[in-house]
């Protein structure tokens, strides 16, 4: 009995001597442990790092949950939830913790698909043959011909466009095999957050080298568009932007020009597109229709793919308010937000990302 009691007595010393031992250095227990803090909520887990593997597990807005493995390029993490374990891009949310530290997988990139049978374009979709030209010229130059990439204001973010195919709230493919074959095809740009999409993000703030939201990623020299350019080696970048919160709507056009510019000598194809709304005219002092009346001059002037988002969104239903008869709660795919409609809503946000996979289907028809 006493030889039992002096060694539980000896087992209790070595515990105290190890935590005082893990005070002492300043660690804590969970030193190395890697965490994924949850910041939007409808998501789901994937089987496999890939934005078009089978979903998994919901993952809960506000939660935090352990990572156990991440992709070589860091664009997905393995997380543990609710006993199950999946891929979650990290665009979902913010990472705690030393993730050099985790096991490594290669991304998933499906084989590239054969063009399936496809259905006639909308007429709000329009390719041209330098539009072509240009991406088959930049492919040959090095620019991976799986990606792409968007130049964006909020209507653009990751987490509410791409995020939400990624992430299993929506699915752009379910009445257009087409999309399912597109969504395989530029796989690669599924989770590709991109530095040069942010909320308020205007034309000007592309070139702007000390733009406070501008990462530590990109060089100094560079704005956030050549940066993007730089960092996605993407064959083709989606320009849809407005002015942000600013209204300077005046210096649009030359800069808008310069993007174009810059990303043709960079071999990258501009895809433009309208926009839904008329911010800029109703609050900003613009001309009706001004800006949107830019990207359609400059698109013919280059002779660059156009989508007219802004006549899509004429399609889409409107929801009336009993109360405010001349302010429906939403129209065009637009929210009502004091009087004005800019944010798209869910179904505006899908038909965007719509366009863009049919925009990427007619380029690369034969």
């Amino acid at each position: 009995m006493k030889a039992s009691r002096l060694q539980s007595s000896r087992r209790v010393v070595l515990l105290l001597l190890m935590v005082l031992s893990l005070l002492g250095s300043g660690r804590s227990a969970h030193a190395d442990e890697v965490r994924f803090y949850m910041k939007f909520s409808g998501a789901r887990l994937r089987t496999q790092p890939s934005g078009i593997a089978p979903l998994g597990a919901p993952v809960a807005y506000d939660a935090t949950y352990a990572v156990i493995g991440r992709t070589t390029d860091g664009m997905w993490l393995q997380l543990q939830v609710a006993g199950a374990t999946g891929w979650l891009p990290r665009g979902f949310g913010d990472v705690q913790g030393n993730v050099d530290t985790l096991p490594l997988t290669k991304p998933v990139a499906p084989p590239m698909p054969k063009n399936s049978s496809r259905t006639a374009l909308p007429k709000w979709i329009g390719v041209t043959a330098r539009g072509k030209g240009v991406l088959q010229q930049g492919i040959k130059a090095g620019r991976d011909g799986r990606m792409f990439t968007i130049a964006g204001d909020s209507n653009a973010q990751w987490p509410m466009l791409l995020g939400l195919q990624v992430g299993g709230q929506i699915d752009v493919a379910q009445s257009q095999p087409v999309l399912r074959t597109m969504l395989a095809r530029f796989e690669p740009s599924l989770a590709h957050v991109s530095v040069a999409v942010g909320g308020g993000f205007r034309a000007a703030d592309m070139f702007d080298v000390s733009f406070p939201q501008k990462p530590a990623t990109c060089q100094p020299a560079e704005g956030v568009f050549a940066c993007e350019l730089r960092l996605s080696n993407a064959s083709i970048v989606f320009i849809q932007l407005g002015t942000g919160d600013r209204f300077a709507w005046k210096e649009y056009e030359p800069t808008y020009r310069a993007m174009l510019d810059t990303a043709l000598v960079a071999n990258v194809l501009p895809v433009l597109f309208t926009k839904a709304d008329e911010m800029e005219s109703y609050q900003g002092g613009a001309p009706m229709g001004y800006l949107n009346d830019v990207v359609r001059k400059l698109a013919a002037e280059y002779q660059l793919p156009l989508v007219e988002f802004f006549d899509a969104t004429r399609d889409l239903p409107t929801v009336p308010n009993p109360d405010l008869p001349d302010r429906p709660f939403i129209q065009h795919g637009l929210h009502d937000e004091w009087g004005y409609y800019f944010h798209l809503t869910e179904q505006g946000r899908t038909l965007k990302l719509v366009c863009m996979l049919q925009a990427l289907d007619a380029l690369t028809r034969a």
